[in-house]
């Protein structure tokens, strides 16, 4: 069991509240995970340090903590329906529906994902121009 300060240098964040928020924004997956130890301090087991780990990786490819909490969300329950072997059967056309949205939510996290890898190419690019041309001059310089 890991206690918030421990968590912090494992995760590799700079203090106890980005712990606390990342905490927070996947409460529902991490309920499993979290207890209370002496002085009501929030303890963490190995499940839950790996998955503050995925979405912390999550975070540092570009997602603000909303977006990578969602998908970590939706990465997990689509790891459960393949392990369950898929939803039960419903009834008159809704499973067929179900695997309708479900598919465009894969497209849509597909797409999405390929959208922040050429974005995180631009910068990168850009990053690499802007430290060829130097530094740029300063702000009083095109009143010379």
């Amino acid at each position: 069991m890991y206690t918030v300060p421990e968590l912090v240098t494992l995760v590799g964040l700079s203090t106890e509240n980005q712990v606390r928020n990342r905490i927070e924004a996947i409460r529902d997956l991490l309920l499993g995970s979290l207890r209370r130890g002496p002085n009501n301090q929030i303890l963490v087991t190995e499940e839950g340090l790996r998955l503050l780990r995925d979405l912390q990786a999550l975070c540092e490819t570009g997602h603000t903590l909303t977006e990578a909490a969602n998908l970590l969300r939706y990465k997990m329950q689509r790891d459960e329906d393949k392990f369950s072997g898929g939803s039960p059967t419903l009834v008159h056309g809704e499973a067929k529906q179900n695997k309708t949205e479900e598919a465009g939510w894969a497209v849509l996290v597909e797409h999405l994902a390929a959208e922040v890898r050429e974005l995180a190419q631009r910068v990168a690019a850009l990053e690499a121009a802007s430290h060829r041309s130097g530094p740029p001059p300063a702000w009083w310089e095109r009143w010379r």
